[in-house]
């Protein structure tokens, strides 16, 4: 069984698509044409059903149709067009891995095997009706054996049918001739004939059509019986995984690139899955508007942002939460011209699941608490340091030398570390201000919690110094000291600043 969806007054509702849905289903029910041509003699190329009632014909100029007054009209767009027929498509590959774009409006899916997952026919049409309503489209549905018969009942008939094998004839029999691919002078030798319908059509002799029709009559007459069993053309997964998307008249509003970027990230997501990979790494480019300088040429500008992932992921709602958190605290010096999304591929995750909870916390939407917190204390520092990550020490002498990077769900360790024990620094921060009693040029005592604590062993000292050219200069000596504390001993850090010419305890090893 192969079902056609069909988007009646395609252009019309393609150009309705970037509205929010509120305005959108306001629009739809408007008298509303769609213009085409130049500007200076532009006219109508699509009517949705109120504007045809209100004598709105196709082939009118503007200056005809603002006669009639309240009728909304909107400049026909290719690219809007091309993005609603991808999404329409996306629409069947929901309900079917094979799925072809027929023409302008119009996809045909194999549903072969799907009839457990789908369920009845009748149920199924208005289930994926009801969906399709949320994704924006008002379409019919036509269900038969082969994918012509569906795709000529679904544009010919006003409202949903199924055809079972075996009555395509008698099904597609009232069906108007003009809704064969025909070519103008074909229907106007049929009509001369006095052909009107497809069962007329389909009555005629065979031979005698060949003979003054040929091939193409031939073919025609065999659509219009529904005879013709073709394979589908399939669309095939874009083997990238960059999309783009230009609009002809920028725009300023979050949601009309909201509605786009789900558009795109739902192809690229869609292409991933299809390739069994999964992305972790994020790349947005937003192209601004062209601006005028006063030499007269023309500068265009673009703002570019990134995203490193914790994990792999193939979803969608994560990566366009994460971009509207970004676009959310971004301001623009000019409107929007165009959107590119790419994401990086590698290979998904395998995890083994948590049996009785789920893990704590969940790695993606941690990403998005993260990328909120950016948004309030900022990206980075002054100094280029960011400002939301996991410390990472740096490879310098300078004490409490550190950066930050991103959070990662995977811990490394160094190859030879091996199964010995490792200790770790607990540093006080401040550190804190001793006194110590040296022994030569050893500690012998050291003031610590408020009591004298003799040293029993100690290692030392480590001198380093460093930026002595600027007011961040930095000299001290560093001893190790084991000290007698009640209940048994303690490991602790200590140096000696040498600018300030004091000691401090700097932190506990644990």
């Amino acid at each position: 069984m192969f079902a056609c969806f069909y988007v009646p007054d395609f252009p019309v509702q393609a150009c309705l698509l970037p509205e929010p849905a509120e305005i959108r289903r306001g629009l739809s029910q408007s008298p509303l044409a769609v213009l085409d041509g130049p500007d200076n003699l532009q006219r109508v190329f699509a009517a949705n059903a109120a504007a045809r009632n209100a004598g709105i014909q196709i082939g009118m100029t503007k200056l005809q149709v603002e006669t009639y007054g309240g009728i909304l009209l909107r400049k026909r767009s290719i690219a809007i067009e091309e993005f609603a027929q991808g999404t329409l498509a996306d629409f069947a590959g929901t309900f079917s891995p094979r799925v072809e774009s027929t023409c302008p409006g119009a996809v045909v899916a194999d549903l072969a095997g799907m009839e457990k997952l789908l369920g009845p026919w009748k149920s199924a049409i208005w289930a994926m009706t009801a969906k399709a309503a949320d994704a924006g489209f008002d379409l019919r549905i036509a269900l038969a054996a082969n994918p012509d018969t569906a795709f000529h009942a679904a544009r010919g008939f006003s409202t949903s049918t199924i055809i079972p094998a075996g009555e395509e004839a008698r099904r597609l029999a009232p069906l108007p001739v003009s809704t064969l691919p025909a070519s103008p002078e074909m229907l106007d030798i049929l009509e001369s004939w006095g052909i009107p319908t497809f069962q007329s059509f389909a009555a005629l002799p065979t031979i005698a059509i060949v003979e003054r029709l040929g091939q193409q009559g031939l073919y025609l007459q065999q659509l219009a019986r529904g005879e013709i069993n073709r394979p589908l053309l399939t669309v095939e997964p874009n083997a990238e995984f960059v999309e783009c998307f230009e609009f002809d008249d920028p725009v300023e509003t979050l949601e009309s690139l909201i509605f786009i970027l789900n558009r795109l990230l739902q192809q690229l997501c869609a292409n991933l899955i299809a390739a069994s990979l999964a992305t972790n790494e994020l790349r947005l480019a937003v192209q601004l508007e062209v601006r005028q300088i006063q030499n007269g040429h023309k500068e265009e500008e673009e703002h570019k942002h990134d995203w490193k992932l914790p994990v792999p992921t193939q979803d969608k709602n994560l990566l366009l939460g994460l971009i509207r958190l970004h676009l959310e605290k971004t301001t623009f010096s000019a409107p929007i011209r165009k959107l590119t999304v790419e994401v990086i591929p590698i290979k998904p995750r395998v995890a083994q699941g948590n049996l009785f909870s789920p893990p704590s916390p969940e790695p993606e939407r941690l990403e998005i608490t993260l990328e909120r917190i950016r948004g309030v204390v900022g990206i980075s520092d002054k100094d280029g340091t960011a400002c939301v990550g996991s410390p990472l020490l740096v490879d310098s002498h300078k004490p409490d030398s550190f950066t930050v990077e991103h959070f990662s769900s995977v811990v490394s360790l160094p190859d030879n570390c091996g199964t010995a024990p490792i200790s770790a620094l607990r540093v006080f921060r401040p550190a804190l201000e001793t006194s110590v009693e040296l022994d030569g040029k050893k500690p012998q005592v050291v003031w610590l919690w408020h009591r004298h604590r003799r040293v029993l062993a100690s290692s030392g000292p480590w001198s380093s110094s460093g930026h002595w050219w600027n007011s961040s200069a930095w000299a001290r000596e560093e001893w190790d000291v084991l000290l007698q504390i009640s209940p048994g001993v303690g490991l602790y850090r200590i140096y000696y600043d040498r600018i300030r010419r004091q000691w401090f305890v700097e932190g506990v090893f644990d």
